[in-house]
């Protein structure tokens, strides 16, 4: 009888927390799985609470990939935020005017972009065009995905009169980049650790110029193999991770690390109107490969 008996509370208590399970709903966001009770699903948020809890929350569609209902059903989300490693990204930026889609993720900066048509005659949309592409350029180059605009200035063509010169079509945009994507300081300190670096490019922005700027600064050696060189100092601080090296000439004594993996890291210096990128590959990249191991003749 005792041996029934337990086996009862046994086959009760699996089932209330069975029960227990389905009374929730499971919501995957960037930073994974949560148990909560959606209370609404919004045309861009998601609004819902924790369990046994009455605050309610928000978050918006484009921070979660899939909503696990209690009933069993699924709704499943396509998120527009794209990786960005870098300048050659800077396409997959996306950008936004609304708040909640920035909503708790990490702010990398400030950013500005204006452009100026060449004659009164300038098209406004191609001005506009070229200002928002400045502006996800400077994102992609600060290790942003996502920008907030916050302000929107535009002029359009004016023609001068006898006492008057004419100007032409403009356009400012001011805002903050974001990151959705994950930033893990001990992995890219583990990246950074006793690798062999070469400086292959550097990218750099000027916010007064036309477009960004990309220069091959590869330097031989008398074997006419790549100068390499380590980092001297890596520091962890609030916001990322910071090197120090000599081989690289820069007004910052200190260089944000905004990309780092097996074949390239990218360094990220700010002055003033300027932003430039100090591209790195590694020993393990192919094309350092291929140039060490050429036969000096």
């Amino acid at each position: 009888m005792k041996k029934i008996f337990f086996t009862l509370l046994a086959v009760v208590g699996l089932t209330s927390v069975s029960f227990a399970q389905k009374t929730s709903d499971l919501l995957h966001s960037l930073d994974g799985p949560m148990e909560v009770q959606v209370v609404e699903v919004g045309f861009n948020t998601i609004k819902y609470t924790f369990p046994n809890e009455k605050t309610i929350y928000s978050i918006s569609k484009h921070q979660v990939s899939k909503i696990e209902f209690a009933s069993g059903r699924e709704e499943v989300y396509e998120s527009p935020f794209k990786p960005v490693k870098g300048l050659d990204d800077w396409e997959n930026v996306y950008i936004t005017y609304i708040a909640e889609d920035v909503a708790g993720l990490n702010p990398q900066g400030e950013l500005f972009s204006k452009a100026t048509g060449v004659t009164s005659l300038s098209s406004i949309n191609n001005v506009k065009n070229r200002a928002l592409d400045k502006l996800k350029a400077e994102a992609s180059m600060l290790g942003a995905n996502i920008v907030y605009i916050g302000d929107v200035y535009q002029r359009g063509n004016t023609f001068g009169g006898q006492n008057q010169a004419g100007s032409s079509t403009q356009t400012t945009f001011s805002g903050m980049g974001y990151s959705s994507q994950p930033y893990n300081p001990e992995a890219i300190k583990n990246y950074l650790s006793g690798k062999t670096l070469h400086h292959f490019q550097t990218h750099r922005l000027n916010r007064n110029s036309w477009s960004p700027s990309r220069e091959i600064v590869t330097k031989y050696d008398n074997n006419r193999k790549p100068e390499v060189f380590e980092f001297e100092e890596i520091t962890e601080r609030k916001d990322g991770v910071y090197v120090k090296t000599p081989f690289i000439s820069s007004k910052e004594k200190e260089l944000k690390v905004i990309r780092a993996d097996e074949n390239i890291i990218i360094l990220m210096e700010r002055n003033d109107k300027v932003i430039t990128n100090y591209v790195l590959i590694t020993n393990e990249h192919n094309y350092f490969k291929t140039v060490q191991n050429r036969i000096v003749l």
